[in-house]
């Protein structure tokens, strides 16, 4: 029987001018309370870098589906945070929305969720980095993605780019089920190169309440106010959390995953050209807003079954959002090497993959449905036959994959 999965893998390369990242979050607790709110804190700080991440990502893949992993991005760059320094280090502080300046600190934060995740058969997360032969990483640097990151380092030859890019995609496509693919291109990898390091996460998730395979059938997908497609629908009726929201002319959906915290949130414009207005008034609205409103009652689900694959290179973003030197000749990475070699930036590159269907979800995806209130019936019509924006998230609304479906 098909399952469905969610996979992401962001890199970032470093050289004496390349570096590369990827990203990945954990949870772990000694003082239960004070852990709680550091992970309420971790998630609420995400899913603003998430909305903003968002914004220039649908900006600038105007007219396409998007989907990707703030979770696994943030944890990419802030790998390679706390190898940095001076205002390369207070630049992504700032754009990440990092609740410490402290490395050490900032590194922990990343682990209490990171932890949370470790023993998950659904959710896995791997960090990994690729070091230059003949190079070492500096002692606390190594220790702290050892220890906090969960990351191990290996020794490659970038000079043999080929290969090397061989051995980087081979571990990506190991864990992320073989959904993400040639992540790292052979033309980025040369003699310069230093280091590369590289974040998986592969979620596989089965509904809660699954949509029965009979059920579904072609039905209209509106593009926009004139055109429109046949997809197929898939149908369920049963109690969900749901809300509708008068603020931002939309309503919300939770779909649980079995066995997991996880869910994916469906935010669907009331109107069939309402996602732009939507994504605009998203902007302003905490994701913890929405999910308070949410309540349990009877609705019947439509929701689109579909796959997207997104592939972006985000230095762009990343200068967008206030954090350029670390792409500069002037970027201060010197917690990374024990040889005092210059290093910066020179790519960020995300791969995402999303499956949803029946069964549940694989990859990153998105579904949005619209409300139609039956009249003489407590029971509520969640019908995403429109552009949506999802999440897949957890209780704590830690976004792990966000995106838009536009049919």
């Amino acid at each position: 029987m098909e399952k469905p999965l969610q996979f992401c893998a962001c890199w970032l390369l470093a050289l004496s001018s390349l570096l590369a990242l990827s990203s990945v979050p954990l949870v772990r607790s000694s003082d239960v309370t004070m852990a709680d709110a550091a992970k309420q804190e971790f998630a609420r700080r995400l899913a603003i870098f998430s909305i903003n991440v968002y914004g220039k990502l649908s900006a600038q893949k105007s007219g396409e589906n998007v989907v990707f992993s703030p979770f696994s991005i943030q944890t990419c760059a802030a790998m390679a945070r706390v190898g940095a320094e001076g205002e390369t280090a207070a630049q992504l502080d700032r754009g990440l929305g990092l609740a410490s300046n402290d490395a050490e600190q900032i590194a922990q934060s990343f682990n209490q969720v990171l932890a949370t995740y470790q023993d998950s058969q659904i959710l896995r997360i791997a960090n990994k980095i690729f070091v230059m032969e003949g190079y070492q990483l500096r002692q606390e640097f190594d220790q702290l993605l050892i220890k906090q990151f969960l990351s191990a380092a290996q020794n490659v030859n970038f000079a043999k780019n080929a290969a090397a890019a061989a051995t980087i995609n081979g571990w990506v496509e190991q864990r992320t089920n073989n959904l993400i693919k040639d992540l790292v291109p052979a033309s980025a990898l040369n003699a310069d190169s230093r280091l590369v390091l590289v974040n998986a996460i592969h979620f596989k998730g089965t509904w809660q309440h699954q949509f029965p395979k009979h059920a579904t059938r072609p039905d209209t997908f509106y593009l926009n106010g004139e055109r429109s497609v046949q997809v197929p629908m898939m149908s369920v009726k049963e109690r969900f959390r749901y809300a509708d929201l008068p603020a931002l002319d939309a309503a919300a959906l939770e779909l649980p995953y079995k066995d997991s915290d996880l869910s994916m949130l469906i935010i669907l414009p009331n109107s069939k050209t309402g996602l732009p207005a939507l994504e605009e008034k998203l902007r302003a609205t905490p994701l913890s807003q929405i999910t308070q409103a949410l309540h349990k009652t009877q609705v019947v689900v439509k929701l689109p079954k579909f796959k997207a694959e997104f592939q972006v290179e985000l230095s762009e973003v990343f200068q967008q959002l206030g954090m350029s030197k670390m792409f500069s000749d002037g970027a201060e990475f010197g917690k990374m090497l024990q040889s005092p070699e210059p290093l910066k930036v020179s790519a960020i590159i995300h791969k995402a993959f999303i499956d949803v269907n029946e069964e549940g979800t694989e990859a990153a995806a998105a579904t949005g449905f619209r409300v139609m209130p039956v009249a003489g019936f407590r029971r509520h019509h969640f019908v995403a036959n429109h552009p949506f924006v999802y999440y897949v998230k957890s209780q704590i609304d830690l976004p792990i994959f966000a995106g838009r479906h536009l049919g």
